[in-house]
């Protein structure tokens, strides 16, 4: 053969071991099992990585030593980030759900008192003054929560109850002094009431110390709100009874302090409404039992003649 055809045994055996390894793979063979086992040490930003599963580096069974990606951790963590967002976002949702809930029942809830007093035609055992100072003080709570922008399903039965609270009012004042009597009073509360709201929804916010006052006013109305109460307990107490206090009134009452607990809870996080709420609460929990008093009174024969209605002085909130 021709020179450059003449081809060592040894140069062969190479050609051959060659075409072996194109054809069964073409990626280098892997380590031997101890040169697996060590893995390069890497920085570590803090001593604490080297405990972590799966951390370059660490030591121990499992996930140090074989150097093992950190994929999986991170995985889990992306998971679990994923499922704490998804359940604040139904918690909202609900949240939402409860405050138009809330809403909705606001506009009916002064309804079956308003019922009563025109069926009756009497207003024996209510507080006018409690109902002018809850519609007072429910307008600056709703003046504060506009300011504040917040969501309108956690304040919009403000409006709901204010409105009623004036029917109620008005309902009390009529039947107790006469339509003559009355012109003049209604006159007065309107006026009172426009230029209120003027203040407190136009004038004061545009004044620098307007986020402040409101604020302020927001906790006094508070106390208004929850005050409001007082009176209407200290006169059952005195009457015994509670007259023509309608019980399905304060049964919403307390079922909405209890939906806006959550909603404060979950929407806004205020801590000054979320303690009105609180003691908004006990006192609406307290003339729901002074309802329920009053009702097995009347069951077992007690409170016989409710129609003579006794002289009490209505006491005026300080």
């Amino acid at each position: 053969p021709a020179p450059h055809r003449i081809v060592s045994r040894a140069r062969r055996r190479r050609l051959a071991m060659a075409m072996a390894m194109r054809t069964m793979n073409s990626s280098p063979p892997r380590p031997p099992l101890r040169m697996r086992m060590k893995a390069p040490r890497r920085h570590l930003s803090s001593p604490l990585h080297c405990f972590a599963r799966g951390a370059p580096g660490a030591r121990g069974r499992g996930s140090p030593g074989f150097a093992r990606s950190t994929k999986p951790m991170v995985k889990s963590r992306r998971s679990s980030a994923v499922t704490a967002a998804s359940a604040s976002g139904v918690a909202e949702t609900l949240a939402h759900v409860v405050g138009v809930c809330v809403v909705t029942g606001a506009c009916v809830r002064s309804l079956p008192q308003i019922l009563r007093i025109h069926k009756s035609r009497s207003a024996k055992g209510l507080s006018l003054g409690s109902f002018t100072w809850e519609s007072i003080g429910l307008t600056l709570v709703l003046a504060y929560n506009v300011s504040r922008e917040y969501p309108l399903s956690t304040y919009a039965e403000c409006i709901a109850l204010v409105i009623q609270d004036v029917i109620v009012a008005c309902q009390i004042f009529y039947f107790r002094h006469g339509f003559a009597k009355s012109a003049t009073p209604f006159a007065l509360s309107a006026v009172g009431g426009v230029a209120m709201c003027a203040t407190l929804f136009w004038w004061l916010p545009a004044q620098p110390f307007g986020a402040q006052a409101l604020l302020s006013l927001n906790a006094v109305a508070g106390l208004i709100v929850n005050g409001s109460r007082l009176p209407q307990i200290v006169m059952n107490l005195k009457r015994g009874n509670t007259g023509e206090l309608s019980w399905v009134t304060q049964a919403l009452n307390v079922c909405g302090s209890i939906a806006r607990i959550f909603t404060t809870l979950t929407l806004t996080q205020d801590i000054l409404n979320l303690a009105l709420q609180v003691t908004g609460l006990l006192l609406n929990g307290t003339l729901l039992a002074q309802c329920y008093r009053t009702i097995q009174m009347r069951r077992s024969g007690e409170l016989v003649d409710d129609d003579v209605d006794a002289v009490v002085e209505e006491p005026k909130l300080a």
